[in-house]
């Protein structure tokens, strides 16, 4: 089959070995796969696959490994101890997990065992499939990953203080930190403040239920947090004082070096920090995140029930992600594409569309 593949740190279209299903697994067909920044922080950091013990990345630079996690996709052929649930031609999606019938668990597109839809085929487990509805564009389907990891945060974020008052601050407005804002729309927290170089995504996050959005450009979001959750822009450096009034939750979503530290250095004391943007690389100043009482979280989602549950919101209309897709292009077209998503402020996500 045809894929855009890593191979030898090099990425490029090339024909590859056509994946046979397992035990549990189906084969898929490839309906739209989009692009997403771990994609990219997967191929310009091999050394994340190469320092995983976990054995959901799997470092073989000698192999095609084929990338693309957020997929809409149809059924072509069942492996052996399958229900075989639904018909061959059946549209599904799932959360990007295999499991392997040898025991270990991989994340789809990030070993070359596991491939992604970035080919024409890839592996699905049938546990985790679910068809969905063939009038929804596939385009659509695919990029509900990145809402779940959204509806994921927005949960776990709005928990974070058990009541007591809090205006969460999204650092970020790509796919992961504009799903964050939907979700925390769609659970009645707020107000929400969002920042983003991009005035393109400002104004979307504008409409998706943002209230503050800030360009960090002009405005600290940090100052214009304190704006809206304490009537004023100044720092207040009473820690007692601060440990009463209305909470901090952060969202870093930019998965840039220097994000995060710049987050624990000028958010408030005991503040709720969620790293949501993909893995850092850099270094933290752990110094301020222990002087301030910060709690972070780095990933951890999104769960089964809270991708599912955004799909079923997806599925129903109640969450309209129409916006999200500002592109969808051909495999040859891919690695162009690939490349520009990188730049590209003005789609939320460009998607691959067989």
């Amino acid at each position: 089959m045809r894929a855009l593949s890593i191979r030898d740190g090099k990425l490029a279209i090339r024909d590859v070995a056509k994946p046979v299903p397992g035990s549990g697994q189906i084969l898929v067909r490839t309906l739209a796969c989009a692009i997403c920044a771990s994609d990219h922080h997967h191929f310009d950091h091999p050394e994340l696959a190469r320092n995983d013990r976990t054995g959901l990345r799997v470092d073989s630079p000698e192999h095609d490994v084929v990338m693309g996690h957020e997929y809409c996709a149809e059924v072509v052929e069942y492996g052996p101890d399958t229900d075989k649930a639904w018909p061959v031609g059946t549209r599904v999606t799932g959360i990007p997990v295999l499991m392997m019938p040898t025991g270990q668990t991989r994340i789809i597109g990030y070993a070359p065992d596991a491939p992604g839809g970035y080919g024409e085929y890839f592996l699905m487990n049938e546990f985790f499939a679910r068809p969905v509805p063939n009038d929804i564009p596939v385009e659509i389907i695919a990029v509900n990953d990145a809402m779940a990891v959204g509806w994921y945060f927005s949960r776990v974020g709005t928990e974070a203080f058990a009541g007591k008052p809090s205006v969460p601050l999204v650092i970020g407005l790509g796919a992961i930190g504009m799903s964050i804002v939907i979700g925390l729309k769609q659970r009645g927290a707020g107000p929400i403040v969002a920042a983003d170089f991009s005035e393109s995504r400002r104004k979307l996050a504008l409409e998706f239920g943002a209230d503050v959005v800030v360009d960090p450009a002009v405005e600290s979001p940090y100052a214009a947090w304190r704006r809206v959750a304490w009537g004023s822009p100044d720092e207040v450096h009473d820690y007692v004082l601060m440990s009463s009034m209305t909470k901090q939750v952060v969202y870093e979503c930019a998965g840039k070096e220097g994000v995060l530290g710049d987050v624990l250095n000028n958010c408030a004391f005991g503040a709720r920090v969620f790293s949501a943007g993909g893995p850092n690389v850099d270094s933290i100043p752990t110094v301020a995140a222990h002087l301030k009482g910060i709690n972070i979280q780095f990933g951890g989602g999104p769960q089964l029930a809270d991708w599912y549950e955004s799909l079923d919101l997806v599925v129903k209309g109640k969450i309209n992600l129409t916006r999200f897709v500002g592109e969808t292009v051909t495999l040859d077209q891919l690695p162009d594409a690939f490349d520009r998503a990188r730049r590209d402020s003005s789609s939320v996500r460009i998607v691959y569309k067989a």
